[in-house]
């Protein structure tokens, strides 16, 4: 058999389908000249399928691949809108079929349905025709993908129910199904192209609002979780909440996080509590008389404050060596002094070289007692560790004491963007760890405020009329107004946070019917109304 395709002089084609070999092409002439009067045949394909190696049978179901779907989809849809008619058509090919392998004398006496034996007979002849032989399988997968890949899956979903008492063969079976099922793998590529989007689109509007990345996502996310982050997040984007709110939540979670260091330290120094071990201060004093070489030349202060704090420090360690020493020089003792050493350190402003000095002593101080008593070390690392992120955060947030309010809130609404000032990211991460640690939110309101504006933030902000006139003068107002829209601030953050909320109303009615399988489901729906055919 081969299929046979006709081209006219305007144009236009037919098909005359399952032609025998033996047919020639003037009895298809003489064929067409009866059926389509006055119209000129330019060409005569002829196309064999028994012929057709596998590979072009591969390629032309790929082409044809697009178009199957869509006839798959539109049958699908056939089925739902008349769910009587597709019910009754189930109905009559069950009992048909029934019918057709019970014995006709048991048939007869029940009696028999002519209708819905001959619904069944023709269901039947349908999959004659496509898998009769090997030519009707190779037309089927050049021609209609779709539905050869719907009819495999529709075996092995069937194998796999009728297996369900052995596990590894029910989930090899519909784990093949979900593979072969034509609606499936076009779900997983649209589902793939929809990541690829979510993953662009936060860079892109960022980009165009001048409210960073970060905004974008936290606004999505917001409107995904709802409760409070939800909250948060509109009250600050459309300025129903003081802006200073989320910098005493930062500094609450500050505090919480010096509340959980100390909880530490005292439970770890109870295992050195017991070690009443002398030490000495010979790598203290070695630190001393370095320190002293750096802030001064001949006997000369070179640097005031540092010479200043340097003398508060030194003061402070003579006081302790006077102490006695079988309860002020024991490795408890010492953890006393260089806590008093960094009482003197949080005084200092970082970066300068008074923090240098002080530093540089509080640290021997640290490392001669791990190296006299050496469980020390262990027990107060995770103590150290607290301490060095907590004056990090300090510093990269302007969260001390000393800072102005001005310039830890400038800190703290700059973590949306990802530029020099924020170190590419670094800021935007001490917050989140201080954010999580510290228990109170931060993120959903900084992107709030970031996305409150109507304009753009930023330089966008003198770009963004130059791009609405290139797009004014490519697409006009539509153009323009789009344009307008995606360098919003305001109505981009808006839109994620709503699009977050569908995301949550989808995934709330996918976990809420979980049960269903819907690729089996489809398939069925499917396989229904090609009964009804």
């Amino acid at each position: 058999m081969a299929d046979i395709t006709l081209t006219f002089s305007d144009g236009s084609t037919h098909v005359y389908e399952n032609v025998p070999e033996s047919v020639t092409r003037e009895q298809v002439m003489q064929r067409a000249s009866k059926d389509f009067t006055g119209k000129d045949v330019i060409d005569v394909n002829r196309l064999s399928y028994a012929e057709m190696p596998a590979s072009e049978v591969a390629l032309r179901g790929v082409s044809a691949f697009p178009g199957s779907v869509g006839r798959m989809v539109g049958d699908i849809a056939s089925a739902i809108a008349s769910p009587i008619q597709t019910g009754k058509a189930v109905l009559d090919v069950a009992a048909g079929t029934l019918q057709n392998i019970l014995p006709e004398r048991l048939v007869q006496a029940i009696g028999e349905d002519p209708a819905s034996r001959q619904a069944a007979s023709q269901v039947a002849e349908m999959y004659r025709q496509r898998y009769g032989s090997t030519e009707a399988v190779k037309k089927l997968i050049a021609t209609d993908p779709a539905a050869f890949m719907a009819d495999v899956s529709s075996i092995m979903t069937g194998g796999a129910m009728a297996t369900g008492r052995l596990p590894a063969v029910l989930r090899a079976l519909s784990t093949g199904a979900s593979y072969v099922d034509p609606l499936a793998l076009t779900a997983r590529a649209g589902a793939a192209a929809v990541r690829g989007a979510g993953a662009v689109a936060p860079s892109m509007l960022g980009a165009t609002t001048g409210a960073g990345r970060e905004a974008i996502s936290q606004a999505y996310q917001a409107g995904r979780e709802g409760g409070a982050r939800g909250a948060q997040f509109v009250e600050n984007l459309r300025g129903q909440a003081p802006m200073t709110d989320v910098l005493e939540a930062a500094k609450q979670n500050l505090e919480q996080l010096r509340v959980d260091r100390g909880n530490v330290y005292r439970a770890n120094m109870q295992n050195i509590k017991g070690d009443k071990t002398v030490l000495t201060f010979n790598g203290i004093d070695n630190a001393l008389q370095q320190a002293e070489s750096k802030v001064t030349y001949k006997g000369q202060v070179k640097n005031e404050e540092a010479a200043g704090k340097l003398a508060e420090v030194n003061q402070a360690i003579q006081d302790w060596k006077n102490l006695n020493p079988t309860d002020f020089h024991t490795p408890e003792g010492m953890d006393a002094l260089k806590q008093k050493v960094g009482q003197v350190l949080e005084t200092v402003k970082p970066g300068t070289q008074a923090e240098m000095v002080v530093k540089g002593v509080y640290n021997s101080i640290k490392n001669e007692i791990s190296k006299q008593a050496p469980t020390y070390s262990k027990t107060m690392q995770a103590y150290s560790e607290a301490t060095d992120q907590i004056r990090e955060i300090e510093r990269a947030l302007s969260l001390g004491n000393k800072a102005s309010a001005d310039t830890a809130m400038r800190k703290l609404q700059s973590l949306m963007r990802n530029n020099a000032n924020t170190n590419y990211g670094q800021r935007l991460q001490l917050a989140q760890q201080l954010e999580q640690q510290g228990g109170q939110q931060m993120m959903p309101a900084l992107a709030g405020q970031a996305l409150s504006e109507l304009t753009p933030r930023g330089i966008q902000r003198a770009t963004a009329p130059l791009g609405g006139i290139g797009l004014y003068s490519v697409g006009g107002m539509p153009a323009a107004a789009a344009g307008a829209a995606m360098s919003s601030p305001r109505v981009v953050g808006e839109a994620a946070y709503g699009t977050g909320q569908v995301a949550r109303g989808l995934l709330g009615a996918r976990q809420a019917a979980s049960d269903i399988n819907y690729q089996a489901l489809l398939n069925m729906l499917y396989q229904a109304e090609q009964m009804k055919e």
